[in-house]
């Protein structure tokens, strides 16, 4: 059985998004991790040995290392995307490129160009939530017509990694030239792709957008020198509102310092889909199109069997390796990206002018 030859570019030493994309790939019967390249020297070494990781090169290069695989994973800082992108694919290798995949729309438009140049070429973003099976059901039923016109959804996504300013340190993720927006674009970009997964079918695409941010710890220890503080450039909290053509209205909370769960609430004409974060049930509260609630509808549905499959990383390679080897269709590719990208740069505009945008 011929096998996809994968390497990593970029080993990490905040969240180690890299260990999600080796366990994917590890999972995939059709994938193997062959190659392994950091710029800075030594790490991916010392990241594979504490890892487990054997029977692979640590390469001293990344033309070293794509002389030695079909396809990457681009696990480094935002601002390294769009450049690594394009080598990668005028070297001819498929890949998977961490979100957000640039720091603005225009920068991610050479990107796509490029992918247009090269059309044998898999480009696939990380927007690895499609595959939560709840979300699955609830676009099953939003689909079905089972709720009706959809007038609201809401979604809460965050983290608390880095809620102690005395122990997280100043990260390129903190630093706007590095990273582009914070909580904004990191978490974001996930709710976007959601909500235009889930309801674009039926209510159209997002058309208007409001956003406000703040940066909350304004200022951290600098990674080296422990007497030395340095600001922080992005947003630790971002509140954004969107619009459908069809009047359907979005509201999204978004923060990385102290809140560590995903929440998603759809309110419809026919009733209501709330998903509290686990993976495997809906809470589903339905009604009369014209009619008011009753408490003994509610209920919490499990996933159906057809729902479900393999979640976050391992799903997204599903995908990457399917497309590579098969010819399915990449979903999420980069022109997805870039369309997210655009919506994140009028939210930006949005928050930095005060102003409502229409896209």
């Amino acid at each position: 059985m011929k096998k996809v030859r994968v390497g990593i570019i970029g080993t990490g030493y905040t969240i180690g998004i890299a260990n999600q994309h080796v366990a994917a790939y590890r999972a995939n019967g059709r994938a193997e991790l062959t190659a392994i390249y950091d710029i800075l020297p030594g790490r991916a070494a010392e990241w594979a040995a504490q890892k487990g990781i054997t029977g692979v090169t640590i390469c001293e290069s990344i033309e070293q290392l794509f002389g030695l695989v079909d396809a990457v994973s681009l696990c480094t800082p935002n601002c390294t995307h769009v450049d690594l992108a394009i080598k990668a694919m005028e070297a001819g290798k498929h890949l998977i490129c961490e979100k957000p995949y640039a720091l603005s729309y225009e920068e991610g438009k050479r990107a796509v160009e490029c992918a247009k140049a090269h059309p044998g070429v898999v480009a696939l973003i990380g927007f690895n939530y499609r595959e939560i099976p709840a979300i699955k059901y609830m676009k099953q039923i939003i689909d079905a017509g089972t709720i009706g016109q959809v007038y609201s959804c809401r979604q809460e996504l965050g983290g608390a990694r880095i809620a102690d300013p005395t122990a997280v340190k100043l990260e390129w993720r903190m630093q706007e030239k590095l990273s582009g927006s914070g909580a904004l674009a990191d978490f974001g970009c996930h709710m976007l792709d959601l909500a235009d997964y889930l309801l674009s079918d039926t209510q159209g695409k997002i058309c208007e957008v409001q956003a406000m941010r703040s940066t909350m710890i304004r200022e951290r220890t600098v990674i080296g020198d422990e007497n030395r503080k340095a600001a922080v450039t992005n947003d630790d909290i971002a509140v954004f509102n969107g619009r459908m053509p069809s009047g359907t209205l979005l509201s999204f909370l978004s923060c990385r310092i102290g809140m560590p769960r995903q929440m998603m609430e759809i309110v419809g004409e026919g009733g209501m889909l709330i998903f509290n974060g686990n993976p495997n049930e809906v809470e589903v509260w339905l009604k009369e199109k014209n009619g008011g609630y009753d408490g003994s509808k509610r209920q919490i549905v499990p996933v159906p069997d057809e729902c479900k499959g393999e979640e976050g990383h391992k799903g997204l390679v599903n995908e990457f390796i399917d497309a590579i080897l098969d010819g399915k269709p990449a979903v999420r590719n980069l022109e997805r990206g870039l369309y997210i990208q655009y919506i994140l740069d009028m939210l930006q505009k949005s928050a930095d002018e005060a102003m409502t945008v229409k896209l």
